[in-house]
């Protein structure tokens, strides 16, 4: 073999060698960080929730104990979307609503999908706030399509007066356009949402995003400039998850005192136990 030969051979030993420990070294790091991302991940949830629940600021940043600590006020549930009821063999600590809507068993495809989802699980999660012996919010997760992207969320509802009040919003996952329908993230905007009555008086859900809001009109949220799709987007999907199809066989049965606090608490709790998980 001549000396060019066996120099290409060798280069190319070489760099499959170094291939090889690189692939390694990626590998080895991708699952020993595997941990450490599920936490972050789960952290982001549990935070964006306390925001929606105004259980913690919108750019407060909370260490994992504290997100912990804060979300013991925190009563998780799955409930039955078709019957607004709580469900008691699935454990809201770690049922997935999403990946379940994707299952032929536990999702099914929608005919009327304005939110642009296609397929909606049967049973989803929720999230109650209690005020003595009283439910004081419930968080709901959000999800739809936006101009570039599914946006996820979560959005709050106050039952302290007559109508269901929208509290608070946040989105914690998305695509859309930096600038512009990525703003669902800015405080400032999200902030608007506070007041907003999301149902007419026949309890349909009305609420409108809007380019000049009539300050009369309780319904009513600004629209982000230059950014109509994300906009309509975010309209049809607070519509669609306050509506039939999503929770408000749920909203209904607070709203008229047909389950109670001490009902939710001891659904979430039996859940919970009968899946062999303890609360945090």
């Amino acid at each position: 073999m001549s000396e060019k030969k066996q120099s290409a051979l060798s280069v190319l030993k070489f760099a499959t060698i170094v291939c090889l420990l690189c692939s390694l070294l990626v590998s080895t790091a991708a699952v020993s960080l595997r941990g450490f991302q599920k936490e972050n991940a789960d952290n982001e949830k549990k935070l964006n929730i306390l925001r929606a629940a105004g259980l913690a600021g919108a750019e407060e940043h909370l260490s994992t104990q504290q997100i912990n600590d804060k979300f013991t006020q925190i009563i998780p549930l799955v409930v039955d979307l078709a019957t607004g009821k709580p469900v008691s063999d699935k454990n809201p600590l770690t049922y997935d609503m999403y990946n379940a809507a994707r299952n032929e068993n536990e999702g099914h495809a929608l005919s009327d999908d304005p939110a642009g989802i296609k397929r909606i699980a049967k049973e989803g999660v929720a999230y109650v706030v209690a005020d003595g012996d009283h439910i004081s919010r419930l968080i709901l997760p959000i999800q739809g399509y936006g101009l570039w992207s599914t946006m996820y969320g979560f959005t709050a509802l106050s039952f302290q007066e007559k109508h269901p009040e929208i509290t608070g919003i946040t989105f914690y996952k998305h695509a859309e356009t930096p600038g512009l329908g990525a703003r669902i993230t800015e405080p400032t905007w999200q902030a608007l949402w506070a007041g907003v009555i999301p149902y007419d008086d026949n309890g349909a859900p009305q609420v409108d995003l809007v380019k000049v809001r009539n300050p009369s009109a309780k319904n009513q949220v600004d629209a982000i400039a230059g950014a109509t799709l994300t906009s309509n987007g975010v309209e049809h999907l607070m519509n669609f998850w306050l509506g039939e199809q999503g929770y408000k066989p749920l909203v209904e049965h607070i709203r008229k005192g047909e389950i109670s606090l001490a009902d939710l608490r001891e659904a979430s709790q039996a859940a919970i136990g009968q899946n062999g998980q303890k609360t945090e």
